[in-house]
């Protein structure tokens, strides 16, 4: 059986190698994202991983799907000036680290160990009997907030329509953007081999390249997902993630500019007076 000249099995073959040539150095990326997700009061979360990921592989699919045309009115290589932002992500992450621990060493003794007397809001009433079976038994009263006027009202259902915003604000915010704008600045290549791999298939074809696009995508994440939650990885990510996420950040953010030539690109088209194609 051909395919314009090929036959199922090389055409297949052709899929997963573009795929894999593509998002090879996006396992680095993906791994980084996961080790930030371990770190226990990181905003990121392992949903906003998976559907920023989705997301930005279907915009660089569809931007594929239209062809050459777009490539030459929004040149790929204008994607490589968006490694600014993990840049600045790593930036501020490694800011943050160094304000803390700077705190950690001004740190006075006695805010570390509180020199007050037990607080006798908390623990009104000590006080020991004899049961019945004359065992002593410990017990503590403890006062409680008054609490009657907030659960007096039961919760109310809510409509279709904020059932829906709240799921939308629960998997799309700032983190979503943040994975969907990374994975668009390393995905020039993406574009520059997805693009004229489509412009040259039929329908069905570029059908079964979408499926195993996707397919592959989603062994990706699971790839990552596991490798980082292996016990002694996890060990590892959880005790230092908070310290090379940052330095990774920006790694990825000048390895996406130097990829990309977006400066070489940006100067010729200075000179050229042509931001289209450079």
């Amino acid at each position: 059986m051909s395919t314009n000249g090929k036959n199922l099995g090389e055409f297949i073959g052709t899929a997963f190698v573009s795929y894999i040539a593509t998002n090879i150095d996006d396992l680095v990326v993906l791994m980084n994202f996961f080790t930030e997700a371990t770190i226990s009061n990181s905003l990121l979360k392992v949903r906003h991983i998976c559907i920023g990921r989705f997301a930005a592989f279907i915009i660089l699919v569809g931007v594929s799907l239209i062809g050459y045309g777009v490539s030459y009115a929004l040149p790929v290589k204008m994607l490589g000036f968006l490694g600014f932002l993990p840049i600045m992500l790593g930036i501020k992450a490694m800011a943050e680290i160094t304000i803390e621990e700077c705190n950690k060493c001004t740190e006075d003794i006695n805010d570390i160990i509180p020199n007050d007397n037990i607080s006798t809001i908390e623990l009104e009433l000590v006080r020991y009997r004899n049961d019945t079976d004359e065992q002593i038994t410990k017990e503590f009263t403890i006062r409680q907030e008054e609490t009657t006027d907030v659960l007096a009202d039961p919760p109310t259902s809510l409509t279709f329509k904020q059932k829906v915003l709240k799921f939308l604000s629960h998997c799309l915010n700032l983190q979503t953007l943040k994975i969907v704008s990374i994975t668009l600045a390393n995905s020039g290549d993406n574009v520059a081999i997805y693009t004229p791999l489509f412009a040259q298939a039929t329908n069905w074809q570029i059908g079964v390249y979408i499926v195993i696009f996707f397919f592959m995508m989603l062994v990706w994440l699971v790839f990552c997902y596991f490798f980082i939650n292996f016990r002694p990885i996890l060990n590892l990510a959880q005790k230092y993630a908070h310290y090379i996420v940052p330095i990774v950040f920006i790694g990825i953010g000048i390895y996406i500019i130097v990829k990309s030539d977006c400066f070489p690109w940006l100067v010729e088209a200075i000179k050229t007076k042509s931001f289209t194609n450079g």
